[in-house]
């Protein structure tokens, strides 16, 4: 039982101890370069890994241990405001008097942080042969995090979608809403445009009495008398 308590005790002590960022030591005498070769333009993709490559020299007259490289995304307003801070790199690698030493740090900004520009700060941390600490920050410079360029872009296309069944329902209500008076609109218009049309038997009264009706007559009554005979 004791030992879980210890150890949720080491635990809570781990998450609420000092970032090396929150105090650095001094910086010692050494001449630090670096460049990132892969984002020469220093957009770096939100989710996707960075590398920086660094040259050290020591200037001293002792050797320095070179123990971590530590890095932070920062407020461009505000550089205590801690964006994100990233994973440190431990080397302890030795570094003598007048010598040189290339390291590689990588770092990766969180694939959650939004688009936009930061402040990055790179900071490499050694000590002396007699445990005495110190900081250089090597790099502290506004950086472009960017999004991954994608070959399909699914949200586009689901948005198009999207615009595309929204409209085609506002087209159905305004057509719905529209169609009754349109047909209302055809059926009267038909309606006046219809002529009333003479039935064949109504010319018949027309031509009663006349001479064109007798004439008829006795045709009827020749053909009568020719089909008895």
């Amino acid at each position: 039982m004791l030992k879980f308590a210890l150890l949720a005790l080491l635990a809570v002590a781990q998450v609420y101890a000092a970032h090396p960022l929150s105090n650095l030591p001094a910086p010692g005498l050494v001449t630090v370069g670096s460049f990132f070769p892969d984002q020469p333009n220093k957009h770096f993709v939100a989710g996707k890994p960075v590398k920086c490559v660094l040259g050290i020299h020591n200037d001293a007259a002792v050797a320095y241990n070179v123990t971590a490289i530590v890095g932070s995304l920062n407020s461009p307003g505000d550089f205590k405001l801690y964006i994100q801070n990233f994973t440190e790199n431990v080397f302890h690698a030795d570094l003598a008097p007048g010598a040189e030493i290339s390291l590689e740090y990588r770092f990766q900004p969180d694939a959650r942080i939004e688009p936009r520009d930061f402040v990055v700060a790179l900071t490499v941390l050694y000590h002396d042969n007699k445990g005495k600490y110190f900081s250089s920050t090597f790099f502290n410079s506004t950086v472009e995090i960017v999004e991954e360029k994608k070959m399909i872009d699914w949200e586009l296309i689901q948005l198009t979608c999207i615009l595309a069944v929204g409209l085609a329902g506002f087209v159905y209500i305004v057509y719905s809403y529209v169609e009754p008076h349109l047909a209302q609109f055809g059926i009267k218009k038909r309606k006046g445009s219809r002529k009333e049309t003479s039935k064949p038997d109504d010319a018949d009264e027309w031509v009663k009495g006349s001479h064109y009706d007798n004439l008829k007559k006795k045709k009827a009554a020749a053909k009568k008398l020719c089909y008895r005979h």
